[in-house]
């Protein structure tokens, strides 16, 4: 399944490629249906108009067109996808730094044009490349990202795709420029970024809104996307859901790289926080743990916050530095077929913890993690490595 992150939680690899991705579909011939002119003209001009807003099929229509530029862009680097600018989350000022500068340097060193600062208009509608308003770096999105909000909370089908629309189109304008007009948004890159966002509100209010797609909305003809080896326009109801669509958003970010994480090591070392990445934090923030295996013990992984003398007595209830506990579900001795087990993916929110302790005063954030044993093994010092052996990544949204 494909994975649309947030902007500013790519990698610089993950970000070069999608940049050479854009560069590569910019230098296709006009006439290629994978090209930037041939897919961004889908939008607006040239005419015909194809895009759907203030009516149904605005929220699939766009889910379909940002699939059709996605697949474009996966021909050039496979393993593209749309990220998403999180302009609907805290006080945002300007655009994120990807879109931003001019030039930026590509993996050689060479200072390059930024495919994502502006894109190619085709000679058909006056050619040169998009434009944004002069002050777009100090321009104000917090407000909309309020609105952004209390849509979350609507609770029919119309009242949210209003909300939506209405903040969605409050975006366009703000940019000014190219983005201000249906006619020529398509071609300034961030258009798809900004639409991303869109689509995973979209996305979230329907998992939280379950059986809210109007008749309406699913008969609704997609033009000009065509269902395989047929004429035949795609309907609504064939963008309906994005897990069948095969791609999910990650609402979070890694704010640091994944941690060896011994948990039968001794003695026991906290892990410091990047203090910088955690002031002022408005977002959730929670612990990710990973293991490609699930281990033969079962242990509970208390994890306390600027607790470094913790150990397997220290108090959790009524502990104000204690965020929560890992349970790990051991396999015992059980056999599985072919000898493969399952993977462990658990996630721990240590927010109000974290708010509770950090503030503007503080000098350091750590974490400890101290393993409580709920399952009897006897294990050899390397088997106990091999148990204990899990990657863990703080993500904050």
């Amino acid at each position: 399944m494909r994975i649309r992150k947030n902007i500013n939680c790519l990698s610089k690899n993950e970000l070069h490629d999608l940049r050479e991705a854009f560069a590569g579909i910019y230098q296709l011939p006009d006439s290629n249906p994978s090209s930037f002119a041939q897919i961004a003209g889908l939008h607006g001009l040239p005419l015909p108009y194809y895009c759907k807003h203030g009516e149904p099929g605005f929220l699939t229509w766009h889910r379909a067109y940002l699939l059709e530029l996605e697949n474009a862009l996966r021909k050039i680097r496979c393993n593209v996808t749309l990220p998403y600018w999180n302009w609907s989350t805290g006080n945002t000022t300007g655009l994120p730094t990807a879109f931003r500068d001019p030039t930026y340097q590509d993996r050689n060193g060479n200072t390059v044009a930024n495919p994502l600062y502006a894109g190619p208009k085709p000679p058909s509608i006056g050619g040169g490349m998009t434009q944004r308003r002069a002050d777009i770096d100090t321009t104000l999105f917090g407000d909309l990202a309020t609105q952004a909000q209390t849509a979350m909370t609507a609770t029919t089908w119309g009242s949210f795709i209003s909300q939506l629309d209405n903040v969605h189109g409050a975006i366009h304008g703000r940019i000014s420029g190219d983005m201000g007009s249906v006619s020529t948004a398509g071609y300034d890159p961030i258009f798809y970024f900004h639409h991303c966002n869109v689509d995973r509100l979209g996305a979230i209010w329907q998992g939280k809104n379950p059986g809210q797609f109007p008749s309406s909305e699913a008969s609704v003809d997609l033009k000009p996307f065509t269902q395989p080896y047929t004429t035949n326009w795609y309907k609504g109801a064939g963008f309906e859901h994005i897990n069948a669509l095969d791609y999910k958003y990650q609402n979070w970010c890694f704010i640091l790289p994944h941690w060896p994480i011994e948990v039968f090591e001794f003695p026991r070392k906290p892990f410091p926080f990047p203090l910088d990445k955690l002031q002022g934090f408005d977002g959730p923030v929670r612990l990710h743990l990973e293991r490609a295996m699930m281990p033969e013990a079962s242990v509970e992984i208390r994890v306390f916050i600027n607790a470094p003398d913790a150990n397997e007595k220290t108090p959790i209830i009524d502990n104000p530095n204690f965020a929560g506990t890992f349970g790990v579900f051991g396999m015992g001795k059980m056999p599985m077929e072919g000898g493969m087990r399952g993977s462990i993916d658990l996630s721990l929110d240590i927010t109000d913890t974290l708010k509770s302790i950090v503030t503007k005063r503080s000098k350091e954030v750590s974490l400890m993690l101290v393993p409580i044993f709920t399952t009897e093994l006897k294990l050899t010092k390397a088997e106990k490595i091999m148990q204990g052996a899990y990657h863990l990544t703080v993500e904050v949204e």
